[in-house]
């Protein structure tokens, strides 16, 4: 397995923390700072056993790490490593537009200056990873135009994750829930009702941009929407939705009160493709001794 240590400095630290969780997703072992130096451990002393223990050093290139002391002691005992192992060990991570050192120049380094993915990707194959196993629950839409992953997998996942967060949420609140079905995918709808008031709030993941969209049409059904209602765009991610519905709730709530009407949730969906069959499958086997594929068909 892959190791790492992370030289920066510590105004870096949020894309390090990032890219060190990135990293561990993929298997490989990462020395960040943040999660080995604990409270009275000396910190010269773990810094030489990570730069010591790990296959590669990978130094987040940026102005104030090149002016970083701490990040000129790394580098220098990683400098020092390489000579004597006579190989590469010193990974260049071009995070931010800086002079790169003389003794770097020559080196092949991650860019991730315009896009953090392509930088990823370019990291992740020193490592012998490739980008069909660089692709994260986080990154997917980056790989939505890539026939070699399968990206969809992680999308529908997603929206799993969406539907559960939101469903949570409208417990709380008395909300209704109605997630769309095959007239129209990837939507939900939550709605509440307090006579005379009542207020609907719809998100859909929109196919092509695959950015969560939303609209106040007054339905509750999310199958009798189209595309193109959905006007006012809310983000990328579930947290995004989470707080941009939880904000509706609580004026509706503020303002009306806690709906009186007892919610009703349908969350269910159709099968898609051979699902049905495959689950079947999937049974079978878990009440069979024979694990093999040659006699269940």
């Amino acid at each position: 397995m892959p190791s790492i240590f992370l030289s920066h400095t510590s105004i870096d630290k949020l894309f390090v923390e990032k890219l060190a969780r990135d990293l561990k997703k993929l298997g490989v072992n990462v020395w960040f700072d943040k999660w080995e130096i604990k409270i009275g451990d000396s910190i010269t002393w773990k810094i030489e056993d990570g730069i010591r223990e790990n296959e590669f050093l990978g130094l987040v290139l940026s102005p104030e790490a090149l002016n970083s002391e701490w990040v000129k002691s790394e580098l220098g005992a990683a400098w020092v490593k390489q000579m004597q192992q006579k190989k590469v060990f010193v990974l260049p991570i071009y995070y931010r537009e800086c002079q790169i050192p003389y003794f770097l120049a020559d080196r092949k380094f991650a860019d991730f200056r315009n896009d953090y993915e392509s930088g990823f990707s370019e990291l992740a194959a020193i490592f012998g990873i490739d980008e069909t196993e660089a692709i994260t629950q986080d990154n997917w839409r980056k790989f939505t135009k890539n026939r070699k992953v399968n990206w969809k997998q992680y999308k529908i996942r997603e929206f799993e994750e969406l539907v559960t967060t939101l469903v949570d949420r409208a417990v709380l609140y008395n909300w209704s829930v109605w997630v769309g079905g095959t007239s129209n995918e990837y939507s939900i709808t939550l709605y509440a009702y307090k006579k005379p008031e009542n207020k609907s709030i719809s998100i859909k993941l929109v196919g092509g941009s695959n950015a969560y969209m939303a609209t106040f049409k007054n339905e509750s059904n999310p199958n009798n929407l189209r595309v193109s209602d959905f006007d006012i765009y809310v983000g990328n991610s579930v947290n995004y939705c989470d707080e941009f519905v939880w904000r509706v709730m609580e004026d509706f709530n503020n303002n009306f009160g806690t709906p009186t009407e007892k919610a009703q949730y349908f969350t269910e969906r159709f099968s898609r493709n051979d699902e049905i069959y495959e689950a079947t499958k999937d049974m079978l086997k878990r009440f069979n001794w024979y694990k093999g594929n040659n006699i269940l068909k």
